[in-house]
């Protein structure tokens, strides 16, 4: 008995996150501390890259020097 209530329980909870919300959340979150003009020409600087040398990930964390 216990079982099937603790699967009943796991069903509601199931139903529950993957109904439909009534408010539908913007595919971007909103970013105050994003440029987004920046961010867009990062984004445009990668795609018209002539090599993927030139648009290497230099972030922190990778060991890498940025790029000159």
């Amino acid at each position: 008995m216990a079982v099937i209530g603790v699967i009943a329980v796991l069903l509601i909870v199931l139903v529950w996150f993957l109904w439909p919300s009534a408010d539908p959340k913007p595919a971007r979150r909103e970013r105050p501390d994003v440029d987004e003009a920046e961010l867009e020409a990062a984004e445009r600087d990668v795609r018209e890259a002539a090599d993927e040398e030139t648009v290497r990930d230099w972030s922190p964390g990778t060991g890498q020097k940025p790029p000159r």
